[in-house]
């Protein structure tokens, strides 16, 4: 019997005309095009002009956003001597404790870019931030730079801002129900908390909008740390405090305020009530999202818990998630001893692993605390875990 390859040279033989031509559907052409990733859909315009246009239209930038939302990646920020930057890398390498390389590519440096911060991502758009002072009249003015590294487009500066407020943070989100990227800048002067401010951009306005009425102060800076807004489903939630009144004495209490980016109106929510709600009893109070969840994390003598807020809006719904000592992650603490800061930042898909940024050690560890085990991550020192962020390739336009 002939081998399938002789076969195929004698046919070649006898019948020596080229190969028929196969022919794709459209539909199928687009199927196969969004599967693939953006620095080879970038190469694919210059096939042809329809090419071009299938992959700058809108519906199928949607389509492949949300194939690429089946391999989420995170992002880090590193800092290598004078220079920092951004660091997109594979869900996996993390929770397998591989090291991660610092790009050696230039390109995704922000000291070129004219910014020294980034904000946040959404949907593969980061937003980066930037910063001069003033000296003469002591005003510091800021800006914002949108920018997809996967694309490699960069806007132009918008929403520049001059401010004298001790504290300026922006946080960055989604509005589902507009389709629309919006900052959110909260400038505070803590011992003036009447000059308080927050106001809102959306992207490609370049008009800053005040929103007035905001019911609590949130933390921006204690011992050291900064406490950021943390986005989810369309809202913006900073972990804050309040003044309650307990006969003749003041005491500070913790407060959730979320600012629903679609109605640009806040929403105050409570901790769970199961614990003592005062300042002077537990530390470092933080909020984060775990599993499409938001959580409210604190640390009590030797223990840190989390709780978990079931469904998002009703304080009811919240439920202790996890409780473990510093000895089950491997951090010899006692008493009086110098307070260490643990920031909840990523849970594993299973749920089983947590990931935790050591404020003290600046340094990460790995905890499956279904078997009690902890380790600490093997990654480049120079990496600011604190800056850890979902991010995911996309080919969202910059305006």
């Amino acid at each position: 019997m002939a081998t399938p390859s002789l076969k195929l040279r004698c046919c070649l033989k006898s019948n020596p005309s080229p190969p028929p031509i196969l022919f794709l559907h459209d539909e199928l052409i687009t199927q196969i095009l969004s599967c693939l990733r953006v620095k080879y859909l970038m190469q694919m315009k210059c096939v042809c002009r329809s090419w071009n246009t299938l992959i700058s239209d809108s519906m199928f930038i949607k389509m492949h956003l949300n194939r690429s939302s089946l391999n989420p990646q995170f992002s880090l920020i590193y800092s290598n001597n004078d220079d920092h930057g951004f660091i997109p890398f594979p869900v996996s390498l993390l929770w397998e404790n591989r090291s991660i390389d610092i790009p050696s590519d230039p390109y995704y440096q922000l000291n070129d870019k004219n910014c020294d911060e980034i904000v946040g991502s959404c949907n593969g758009l980061v937003c980066l931030a930037g910063y001069s002072l003033n000296q003469i009249t002591g005003y510091k003015k800021r800006w914002l730079r949108f920018w997809n590294p996967a694309t490699r487009a960069i806007s132009d500066k918008e929403g520049t801002v001059f401010y004298n407020y001790k504290y300026c943070k922006f946080t960055f989100g989604y509005d589902n129900s507009t389709e629309t990227y919006k900052v959110v800048l909260f400038g505070s002067n803590l011992d003036h908390p009447e000059t308080n401010i927050v106001k809102v951009l959306n992207l490609g306005d370049n008009v800053w909008r005040t929103i007035h009425g905001f019911p609590a102060i949130p933390l921006q800076l204690e011992h050291g740390y900064e406490y950021d807004g943390v986005h989810l489903s369309c809202t913006i939630n900073w972990m804050a405090f309040q003044n309650v009144y307990d006969r003749d004495d003041i005491l500070e209490e913790f407060v959730i305020i979320s600012l629903d980016l679609s109605t640009e109106t806040f929403t105050q929510l409570m901790p769970p009530k199961n614990y003592n709600n005062v300042m002077s009893i537990i530390k470092f109070p933080n909020i984060c999202v775990l599993m499409d969840s938001l959580c409210f994390s604190y640390d009590k003598e030797t223990e840190f818990f989390i709780w978990q807020m079931k469904k998002f809006g009703d304080e009811k719904s919240w439920s202790q998630f996890l409780k473990f000592s510093y000895h089950n992650i491997g951090i010899d603490y006692e008493l009086g001893h110098p307070r260490i800061k643990l920031t909840p930042l990523h849970l594993s898909e299973d749920g089983d692993t947590l990931l935790l940024a050591n404020g003290q050690q600046d340094s990460a560890i790995l905890y499956n605390w279904r078997n009690n085990r902890a380790k600490k991550t093997r990654i480049n020192n120079k990496i600011c875990w604190f800056s850890i962020r979902d991010y995911v390739e996309s080919l969202v336009p910059t305006c």
